[in-house]
This record gives structure tokens, C-alpha cells and sequence, in this order.
């Protein structure tokens, strides 16, 4: 009797999923019923079945749909669609909110394009993109610069001032702060971020939502990742939450400083741009313009320094550029930059070749739509795949290999290559720093290697592998390196 009840309820639950389940979705490996293939998205397995079912695939992992598109045209096609411009809700995104929408990254709608809208005009005002914004990161570059000196001579981490530098700038901007090179609290929280992994157990919990229901709490706490999340989110909301009482204690509604006082004064006005502001809203704009102020640039600059550790002969001829152009006495400037088409050459070829945003940063369509001949369902994950672009031979020459040629023309100079180029993002919600990191990691990456020589420790080689902490970014692996500084005859 049991049995013919429990066998008639799976028929039931069976037939019930395959007739609601969405036809004409891109190819993809096989499927259990209400479980998925317990695929969580990785760049090897992008890789695997790219080659096997084409350009368009999709995974699943419980009720998530997984859509990969890895072609360059349809990434443009796709991510141009006003359909197209939402975030996925998974509580991963809202760490610091609690699973509560909020900040700018993780948020859709009025309350994303208020929140975006609202940060470009202020930072736009606050000196992104503008060349007076130089000022402030020619100041982190000398202190870096000293800094560097500190750790040459002998095999060496990455100096943890390469993090600090880099947020000093955009936290400038964001909360009139900075922070001294080796300042513990900052380095605290950056250390805590950084140590988050998005483990198996971790992924089932959250993709799975039945799965998570039925965990107790006390066998959730005794993972690893939940107890750094909690960690994370304590540290980063203390910090926040310091220095926006020091903001709300000093704030002068006719001479605001920073974001931080212009939000203030635009929730306390109640005006129309505020709809979506709250005490909640800021503690998350300002831990997401404090996540992306440092990790983005200061890992590219990471692969940067490996690359030219990499390829001497690459490292030398960029350098021997630089000092053609800039006195030694005087750090390389934005006025520099159309005399150093190898610097941006360089940087542009680094952005191609570490493809740290590998699979893109995920979208989902608000409501079905049709891509390339495939249904993408409302509310998948669709990842714009960007290494598959900045590795297809249509586009680039030796797609394997680290040639500045790949962004020179026959001259010499610097040739801006667009197509099958994605480094920050393409469509309604790229990057919104883009100008800014472009002017950090040029200016940052043109100091240092004016003033310094980057090798591997003697007997070593150089570990290009990806840090496989976080499975959709590319990361480079924290190692020894040899820090040399030039001398003014080099």
C-alpha cells in the first residue's frame, strides 16, 4: 500500500516537472528531475562542453538554470537587451544585507538604476575619469613605490600595500579616508574577503533551496564558509557602520565631501534619486564600492607583475619605453600615456590573456526571451563567457600566447582592439569603475615598473596557475617573487 502511494506520488511529481519544464532551452548534459546535473559553474567545465554542445549550453543545479553563451556576437546580441539587465537573486550576493536587496550590485530595477545613477553622477563629480583624479593615485603609486622598497632584495609575497593603494584611491572618494600601507583593520577586512570559498557543501545549501530548509542551523554553523561569512559580514559592517556615524556627526549639507555625506544628505532631503535609500542601502553601496575598489585592479596588477616575470623580454622593452618618455626623477603621468603604446599594450594584453572575469558576470532576463534560437527562461543565470572571446583564434592571432601585437598595429602604436575584447563587461550594466581602474592600472603598473625589476626567486619559476578559490574568477596564486629596484643607468 505504501509503496503503490509513494511510486504514484513520484509519477505524479515526474510528470508534473516535465510538463512545466521550458522547451527549446540551449543543449546541455543530462538532467535529474528537481535536482539539476550538480554542476556549479567552473571554468574547465565552460570549457569541456562549450566544445561539446557549441556556443550555447546550459547547466542546472536545482530549480537554477545555468545559461553560457560563449560567442562574442551573441554576447553583444544578449547583453544589449533591456531584458537582460537584471541580477539573479541567490543569498550568496546579499551577504552583508542578510539576503535583503540592497546596495548596487545586487539589485534591479528602480532600485539598481537609482542606486547607479546616484553613484556616476557623484563619483563623476568626485574626479573618476577626470585627469585631476591623477593628483590622488600619483600619491598611493610614490607611496607604493617606497613601500616596494621595503620588500627588495629577497624573495617576497606580494606586498599587502599593493591591496591598500589601490583602495585608497576610490575610498577617497567614497569616505574621505585613507589608510596607511599597513593599517591592521583594513587589512582585516580585505584578509576576511578574501579568505571566503564558495564550498560543494556550501553551494548545495544555497542552490538547492529544499535542501537548505530542512539543515538544521547547528549543521550549518559547522561549515566553514557560513562561519567566514558571518565573520565577513561583522568586520565590513563595523568598519561601515563606524564611518558613517563619523559622517552623519560632521555633515555639512552645503559642502558635502565625499558619496558617503552626498547619500546622507540625499536621504535626510528625501529626493526623488533617494527612493530606495536607507541606513541598510548605504552600509551595502559602500561595502560594494569597497569590495570592487580594491580586488578587481589590485589582481590585475598581480597578473601583471607575473606576466613580466614571465616574459623578461616583454618587461624589458616596456621599460626601456618608459624611460625613453618619462625622467626617472618623475613618475609616469596620464600625459604620458599616447607616448606609451607598449604600457597599454601591455595592460590590455594582461586583461586578455588573465580573463579574470572568466565566465562574465551573471544577468537574468525579468521576463522569457529568445537568444541565438534558444529560450533563456525568466530568472536563469546567463554568464556572458569572456575567455572564450579572448581566446578565439577569429579574433586573435596566437590566442595561447602573451603578444603585445595583439594590441599593436604595424607602426607601433597602440591599437585599441574591440571586437572579441570584454575585459570589463559589455551592455547596460558594465563595469561602473571602468574608467577609473583603467587609469589606476596604468598609472600603477607604469610606476612600478619604472622604478622596479620583477623576477621569480632563484632556482624558481613563475606559477601562471589560477587560484581555484573562487570557481567562475580567475585569480592568480600568491607566491615569492624578487622585487629589484632600477637604478638611474638602467
Amino acid at each position: 500500500m505504501w509503496l503503490e502511494l509513494f511510486l504514484f506520488a513520484l509519477l505524479v511529481l515526474l510528470l508534473r516537472y516535465y510538463f512545466t519544464r521550458p522547451s527549446g532551452m540551449p543543449p546541455g548534459p543530462m538532467v535529474i528531475p528537481y535536482v539539476g546535473n550538480l554542476l556549479f559553474p567552473s571554468i574547465p567545465m565552460v570549457e569541456k562542453f562549450q566544445k561539446k554542445y557549441g556556443d550555447m549550453f546550459k547547466t542546472e543545479l536545482g530549480p537554477n538554470k545555468f545559461i553560457f553563451i560563449c560567442n562574442y556576437k551573441l554576447i553583444k546580441e544578449a547583453m544589449s537587451r533591456v531584458e537582460l539587465s537584471d541580477r539573479p537573486h541567490f543569498d550568496l550576493g546579499l551577504i552583508i544585507s542578510e539576503g535583503v536587496p540592497a546596495g548596487v550590485i545586487m539589485t534591479n530595477g528602480k532600485h539598481w538604476q537609482n542606486a547607479r545613477r546616484f553613484l556616476l553622477r557623484n563619483l563623476r563629480d568626485l574626479g573618476m575619469g577626470k585627469t585631476y583624479l591623477e593628483d590622488a593615485i600619483q600619491r598611493e603609486a610614490q607611496l607604493l613605490v617606497e613601500d616596494f622598497k621595503k620588500h627588495s632584495g629577497s624573495p617576497t609575497l606580494f606586498p599587502k600595500s599593493l591591496n591598500v593603494a589601490v583602495l585608497n584611491v576610490v575610498w577617497q572618494m567614497v569616505a574621505s579616508t585613507r589608510y596607511d600601507m599597513d593599517d591592521e583593520r583594513v587589512l582585516s577586512v580585505i584578509k576576511i574577503i578574501r579568505s571566503f570559498e564558495a564550498t560543494t557543501a556550501l553551494i548545495i545549501l544555497e542552490f538547492i533551496p529544499f535542501i537548505k530548509k530542512i539543515i538544521p542551523d547547528f549543521i550549518k554553523n559547522r561549515i566553514s564558509a557560513y562561519k567566514t561569512m558571518a565573520n565577513m559580514r561583522k568586520e565590513a559592517k563595523t568598519l561601515i557602520q563606524e564611518l558613517k556615524a563619523a559622517h552623519r556627526a560632521q555633515l555639512d549639507p552645503d559642502n558635502p565631501r565625499d558619496v558617503i555625506d552626498e547619500y546622507l544628505i540625499a536621504m535626510d532631503n528625501k529626493s526623488d534619486i533617494a527612493e530606495y535609500f536607507s541606513e541598510l542601502d548605504l552600509v551595502c553601496v559602500t561595502f560594494d564600492l569597497f569590495n570592487a575598489g580594491f580586488d578587481t585592479t589590485s589582481n590585475m596588477l598581480r597578473w601583471l607583475i607575473l606576466y613580466m616575470i614571465k616574459y623578461p623580454e616583454v618587461q624589458r622593452r616596456v621599460q626601456e619605453q618608459i624611460d625613453a618618455v618619462v625622467p626617472r626623477d618623475t613618475l609616469p603621468s596620464y600625459q604620458h600615456k599616447p607616448n606609451l603604446p607598449l604600457v597599454e599594450a601591455m595592460i590590455h594584453e594582461a586583461l586578455r590573456f588573465s580573463s579574470m572575469a572568466a565566465l562574465g558576470i551573471e544577468r537574468s532576463p525579468n521576463r522569457d526571451i529568445q537568444v541565438g534560437g534558444y529560450l533563456i527562461p525568466k530568472g536563469s543565470f546567463v554568464f556572458p563567457v569572456s575567455i572564450c572571446c579572448h581566446y578565439d583564434p577569429q579574433y586573435w592571432e596566437h590566442p595561447d600566447q602573451f603578444r603585445l601585437e595583439h594590441f599593436l598595429d604595424e607602426q607601433g602604436n597602440f591599437a585599441s582592439k574591440k571586437e572579441g575584447f570584454l575585459p570589463f563587461g559589455t551592455g547596460r550594466r558594465s563595469c561602473l569603475g571602468e574608467s577609473l581602474a583603467r587609469m589606476e592600472v596604468f598609472l600603477f603598473a607604469s610606476a612600478l615598473l619604472q622604478n622596479f625589476t620583477f623576477s621569480a626567486p632563484e632556482g624558481c619559476e613563475v606559477n601562471l596557475k589560477v587560484n581555484s578559490r573562487l570557481p567562475t574568477i580567475r585569480m592568480p596564486t600568491d607566491q615569492n617573487i624578487v622585487i629589484t629596484p632600477r637604478t638611474k643607468e638602467e
